[in-house]
């Protein structure tokens, strides 16, 4: 049982989320009374990074963009270091076949799919990047017919897949930017992931959780961690937030309150929400991920070759593996003489491993391993686990209808995360920032 006690502050500011997003909207509040509430221990949401030997496993974010993203711009205001990740191939797993090419070209040449197919992709990616390159990074409008055209037919439909093999490749896609096939989703997610890839991409030195932390360590605001919100009521001139720590129930009174966790926790604790902005969190559903890292006894680069970060998978429980080594130096990494592997699965193969033992779902993932490359067994030194629950939001079909709804405030209740813009870091700091404006001039 939880006792209550008698006082209750009254905050200017109250937000609900210690991810990039919530954490991005009180630092950039200032010198403004605001009380920042995560029921984790720590901050950070899908920012999470842990050290397996000397590398860096980036449990949930691998990267940020480059370019003039509200990301890196972030990043840089903030004093982080960022690692161009020099990707010099293109490559993908499938049907047993590890394919790597310096230019589309040769990568296109070398899938284990007919000609004739090849060709069709090939103009399909040409006519991809020449209407749609201007949408990368960018917040989702609903009068934006570009965005309106990629919103309305899924993937397969807006680029008439029908050659089984074809549809593989792109679910691998799909998959790992929406965690839906490519079937399922809309268009306007993965075609932006897709163009996003060929993109400027950085590492942050000492993992993407740096930026969460520097964000908790520099903003003004009252943090609690370990505080679980178990209802905000408005109350017409603000908010009652509610929440338990450490077995006693608190009540703080909010000027403003904001929403900076995903919708469907949204809906769990904000209460009398009104019908149009129920109706519209209820169509962001999140899909599940979870992502394994694997230290070897050799390094990376004698397994993936060289110039070669991120690789979709086809065809398999994991959808997508990487090199999270590949912008350590050469000199460090020959000294060490260890490499790390990080795969990661999508919201069918997601859910069945969420209903394992860690150690069982390891060895999913380690049979997947070996599968990709066999040099692989007998080499693991260790390995580690992480699952995401609420991964991302796909698209679905019409989603861009609802998005004005989505991001609407109602009395004085905001809303942040990814999934009121597209998905990914940029989204989140997108998003806070929209919610900073919004916050600023009510």
């Amino acid at each position: 049982m939880t006792s209550q006690p008698n006082t209750s502050e009254t905050y200017d500011v109250v937000i609900v989320g210690g991810g990039i997003a919530g954490l991005t909207v009180a630092y950039q509040l200032g010198n403004q009374n605001v009380l920042l509430l995560e029921k984790e221990d720590i901050c950070g949401g899908r920012t999470l990074s842990t050290n397996i030997g000397p590398y860096v496993f980036n449990q949930g974010a691998q990267m940020i963009p480059g370019g003039e993203t509200n990301v890196a711009k972030l990043a840089d205001e903030l004093g982080m270091t960022r690692t161009l990740i020099d990707k010099t191939k293109t490559s993908t797993y499938m049907k047993g076949k590890f394919v790597a090419g310096s230019s589309d070209f040769r990568f296109l040449l070398g899938l284990p799919i007919p000609l004739f197919e090849k060709l069709k992709m090939a103009f399909g990616i040409i006519r991809m990047r020449s209407r749609y390159s201007g949408i990368v990074d960018k917040t989702p409008r609903s009068d934006d017919q570009k965005m309106q055209e990629l919103s309305e037919k899924t993937l397969v439909e807006r680029m008439n897949i029908r050659h089984p093999d074809v549809k593989a490749f792109w679910d691998s896609i799909a998959k790992s930017s929406s965690t839906l096939g490519a079937a399922e989703v809309a268009a306007f997610q993965p075609v932006n992931t897709f163009l996003h890839h060929a993109a400027d991409e950085f590492f942050v030195e000492g993992g993407t959780v740096q930026l969460t932390r520097t964000l908790a360590e520099k903003t003004k605001a009252r943090v609690e961690t370990g505080a679980a919100v178990i209802e905000v009521v408005s109350t017409g001139s603000g908010a009652t937030v509610r929440y338990e720590k450490n077995g006693t129930l608190h009540t703080v009174q909010a000027k403003k309150c904001v929403m900076a966790v995903p919708a469907p926790l949204a809906l769990g604790v904000v209460q009398d929400l009104p019908d149009f902005k129920r109706v519209a969190l209820e169509q962001c559903e999140y899909g599940t991920m979870s992502s394994a890292a694997f230290l070897v006894d050799r390094p990376s680069e004698e397994f993936f070759g060289e110039g070669v970060w991120r690789v979709p998978v086809v065809g398999m429980k994991t959808i997508g593996i990487g090199d999270p080594t590949f912008t350590f130096t050469d000199d460090m990494k020959r000294k060490d003489g260890r490499g790390l592997i990080r795969l990661y699965a999508g919201d069918d193969g997601s859910q069945t491993l969420q209903k394992m033992s860690d150690d069982d779902a390891l060895d999913e993932f380690e049979k997947d391993l070996f599968e990709i490359f066999p040099t692989a067994p007998g080499r693991v030194l260790d390995r580690a686990l992480k699952h995401w629950p609420h991964a991302i939001c796909p698209w679905r079909v019409g989603r861009l209808n609802q998005i004005n709804d989505i991001r609407a405030p109602h009395d004085n209740i905001h809303y942040c995360g990814d999934y009121t813009e597209n998905s990914g870091l940029e989204s989140a700091v997108l998003s806070a920032k929209r919610v900073v404006s919004e916050l600023t001039s009510s």
